[in-house]
């Protein structure tokens, strides 16, 4: 298949109403001749993702790098158009609609040799990879037309501007495969990578898709709520929700938006390597402040952050972290999310132990409180050093992958405890 394709597809959806975007992306895959192994690279293409967010690489391109590839293929005045057009999609377009320089043999750009043009480039580090990067992206621009350099500038830059989301895709996906898109969806929980996700459905093994280690899942969500009594309630405090994957010798963390921060957390990613068994859990990475000016106090989501994004790793910090275990979503490779909460509840105890009293060392599993009260509901709220809001869990519900929980809940402090939800046994 021909670049031109996915530029003109990205061009239409681009100004295409949001109704119709599913339908020209569904349009443009159809064309795709079955088992040719084009399929995850167009789809990567059209959302401007080349790899997953839990691959350890960057694209390490900005504008500027965009601008001098340019300005050695084009005779207009690059920094000038920038000036003017502001969006360098857009500086392409215009700067390679006056070439200076053409390829001695003209041959339209593929589809697969600009995914992996792209690719390489994200895998070039150390001396002169400035310099061979430029090369690559030159190359690029030389055999672009206008419109393919709009959006090859795009892509390497990450700023696709088509409007083509993960739910436009599925969507796209479940018309052109005439494939269910609950399915789709289901297996886009348990495995983020809409590219692969295509290929498997093409084949008809979306029933195949599972929990596997190294690759997270997208975590289940909760909406807000009023407590429903008798029920089993869990505190939350200020940190990360994060998703942590024990293999053997080696743990791997990563962030609710799939991205692997294992190397920010070497102490605290050590230390469960001696628990014996291999599993995934939900967990939230904590800190407290280790120093006399704060005392013991818990860091907030903001001091978190900063301190997985902080630029000198090896530099001392005072900010303790820990992670604090909700549930269990896999145990020595088995996918137990549709087990009931009580049994993944009781397998988590099993290989964590109980609970530790905050602060620890490593990871622990979170407390939890079985209360038929309302009004020990509002005092467990009130009184739990530290807590934020209270997860409710029901004790038969499974574990909704990328989905909303139908039966568990966040019970904040500014609802009302008293107007509670109270179930009657038969």
């Amino acid at each position: 298949m021909h670049y031109s394709k996915i530029a003109q597809a990205l061009q239409e959806t681009s100004i295409a109403s949001r109704s119709c975007k599913a339908d020209l992306a569904a349009a443009l895959l159809a064309e795709i001749k079955p088992d040719c192994g084009m399929l995850c690279p167009a789809v990567r293409l059209l959302l401007g993702e080349l790899w997953p967010p839990w691959e350890e690489r960057e694209m390490g391109i900005g504008p500027e790098a965009i601008m001098t590839a340019l300005a050695e293929v084009s005779d207009r005045d690059i920094p000038s158009l920038r000036e003017s057009m502001h969006e360098m999609g857009l500086v392409a377009e215009a700067a390679l609609g006056q070439k200076g320089q053409h390829p001695l043999f003209h041959e339209p750009l593929k589809v697969q040799s600009v995914y992996e043009r792209l690719r390489r480039i994200s895998e070039m580090t150390g001396k002169e990879s400035e310099q061979r990067k430029n090369a690559l992206l030159r190359g690029l621009f030389l055999e672009a037309t206008p419109q393919e350099g709009k959006f090859i500038a795009r892509t390497a830059l990450r700023n696709m501007q088509a409007g083509i989301g993960h739910r436009t895709m599925i969507a796209a996906l479940s018309s052109f495969l005439q494939c269910d898109r609950e399915k789709i969806d289901r297996a886009y929980g348990l495995m983020p990578d809409l590219g692969k996700i295509a290929v498997m459905a093409q084949g008809g093994k979306l029933g195949e898709v599972t929990v596997q280690a190294r690759t997270p899942i997208r975590q289940m969500l909760f909406r807000q709520s009023d407590p429903v009594l008798p029920g089993c309630f869990l505190p939350r405090y200020p940190g990360l929700m994060v998703q942590v994957h024990k293999i053997k010798n080696e743990v791997l963390i990563f962030t609710s938006q799939l991205r692997d921060i294992s190397k920010s957390l070497g102490g605290i990613s050590r230390q469960p390597e001696g628990i014996g068994s291999d599993f995934v859990a939900d967990a939230l990475l904590m800190g407290f402040h280790d120093g006399a000016s704060k005392g013991r106090e818990i860091c907030s989501q903001g001091e978190m952050l900063r301190y997985i994004n902080r630029r000198h790793l090896s530099r001392k910090s005072r900010i303790r972290p820990f992670l604090l275990a909700y549930d269990l979503i896999a145990l020595q490779g088995e996918d137990i999310c549709s087990m009931p909460y009580q049994d993944r509840r009781k397998r988590l105890l099993s290989i964590l132990g109980e609970p530790q009293d905050l602060p620890f060392q490593g990871i622990s599993p979170a407390r939890e409180h079985f209360l038929t009260d309302p009004g020990a509901v509002a005092d467990l709220l009130t009184n739990t050093a530290g807590a934020r809001a209270l997860q409710e869990r029901n004790l038969e519900a499974p574990y909704l992958p990328g989905r909303v929980a139908e039966n568990d809940f966040i019970i904040r402090a500014g609802h009302r405890i008293a107007a509670m939800i109270v179930q009657v046994s038969s």
